[in-house]
Formats: C-alpha cells, sequence, structure tokens
C-alpha cells in the first residue's frame, strides 16, 4: 500500500512541476506573441497546461502526500525535514495560483506580462522543485 502511495504520490509531484513549467514557458510565448490568433492559441495551451496538467498532479500530490503522512504519523509529524518540505510545498502552491491568475489575465487583456517576467517564473518553479527534492532526499538524512 506504502509503495503505491509513493508511486502515485511521485507522479503527482512530476505531473504537476512539468505542467507549471510547460504553462510558465507558454507564458513568455504569449507575452512575445503579436497576433492575436496566436496569443488565444497560447492561452488555450495555458489553460490545458494547466487544467489537464499541474492542477490534477497538485491534486495527487497532496492527497497521496497527507495518506503517507498517515501510514507512519508518529515519525513524520515529528521529521524537521518534512516541514521544511511543506514550506516549500506552500511556496509551490503559491506560484501555481500566480501563474493561473498570470494566465487568466494575460488571456483577457487585464495585465501586460514581459517575456523575461514568465521565465522568471519558470525559474522559480525549479528552484522551488529542487528545494523541495533537497527537503526529502538528502534531508532526510541531514536533517534527522
Amino acid at each position: 500500500m506504502v509503495a503505491w502511495t509513493l508511486v502515485v504520490h511521485l507522479f503527482g509531484v512530476m505531473l504537476w512541476v512539468s505542467g507549471l513549467l510547460v504553462t510558465s514557458i507558454a507564458l513568455s510565448r504569449h507575452a512575445q506573441e503579436v497576433s492575436s490568433d496566436g496569443r488565444e492559441a497560447l492561452a488555450r495551451l495555458e489553460k490545458i497546461f494547466l487544467r489537464g496538467m499541474a492542477d490534477p498532479g497538485a491534486l495527487l500530490a497532496i492527497l497521496a502526500g497527507i495518506v503517507l503522512i498517515f501510514t507512519n504519523r508518529n515519525y513524520y509529524l515529528h521529521a524537521g525535514w518534512l516541514h521544511i518540505k511543506l514550506s516549500f510545498v506552500v511556496l509551490l502552491l503559491g506560484l501555481h495560483g500566480w501563474i493561473g491568475t498570470r494566465s487568466k489575465f494575460l488571456s483577457t487583456g487585464r495585465i501586460r506580462l514581459e517575456p523575461g517576467q514568465a521565465r522568471m517564473l519558470t525559474v522559480a518553479v525549479l528552484v522551488v522543485f529542487l528545494l523541495i527534492l533537497i527537503a526529502t532526499l538528502p534531508g532526510e538524512v541531514l536533517f534527522t
């Protein structure tokens, strides 16, 4: 049971992060696009990536993570590395919301986004994901 829950958790994380990355890359292209047809197509792609990859991935990762915590509650609730990891997960959730609102506002014309700002979102997702990995893998050894 625990092994399969871990597989679902990891699959969810991969889906979540990849969805955020491709959406932020599409945002960068969207910000550079001059034709209205191209902008509409990129807005549709952003919505597909967010709703079809990032949202379900986040849901899977979070639900499976909660199940994993409850499989060994005494250990996980006292593990310092998990608290650090969860702090970074909250940051990733914030980035998820920020990318979603930027995409929505850009597609409706409510904001103008510079390509560099969209690229910074990509870098931010990568950095937070790396921090989650560091807190989880070596963190379990270093912080226990």
